[in-house]
Order: C-alpha cells, then sequence, then structure tokens
C-alpha cells in the first residue's frame, strides 16, 4: 500500500464523485492550511477553503466550489 494526497468532491448524497492525486511538490504550500506528517502526508480531512482551492485548482480538470461544502483535501492508502 501506498499514501496518496488528493482531492476529493462528493456529491449531495455524500458519495464520493470524483477524486484527484496531487502530486508532492503541492504539500510545501498545504502546510500552512492543513496538517501534513513529515512524510508529507495530509493529516485528517480538511473542507476546502479558497486558499486551499488556490493551491490545487491547477491539478483538479473542473472548477472547484467551495461554497457547496463537498470537497475536500485528505491522504488514502491505495494499492500499489
Amino acid at each position: 500500500m501506498v499514501v496518496v494526497n488528493g482531492v476529493e468532491k462528493f456529491g449531495v448524497d455524500d458519495v464520493l464523485e470524483r477524486s484527484w492525486d496531487l502530486p508532492s511538490e503541492v504539500i510545501e504550500p498545504l502546510r500552512a492550511h492543513v496538517e501534513v506528517t513529515p512524510d508529507g502526508w495530509v493529516v485528517d480531512v480538511w473542507h476546502m477553503t479558497a486558499q486551499l482551492a488556490a493551491i490545487v485548482q491547477p491539478w483538479v480538470d473542473e472548477p472547484i466550489d467551495v461554497e457547496s461544502g463537498f470537497w475536500f483535501v485528505s491522504s488514502a492508502q491505495v494499492a500499489a
């Protein structure tokens, strides 16, 4: 298993609609806004804010709607 940082978009029924993996270079800018481990993994799940959206938007291929409350930044374990 490996851990990846990503953006998640949920629907009105709380079902995951889509997710995007974030590259490692995005971690340093995120540190000022979310808790990140020394190894570079986001701790917990963070609601998307305007500041977070500005950092991650280049890696998300649709506009992030911060006001919707359906967008999050987090880490997840995935199969290698």
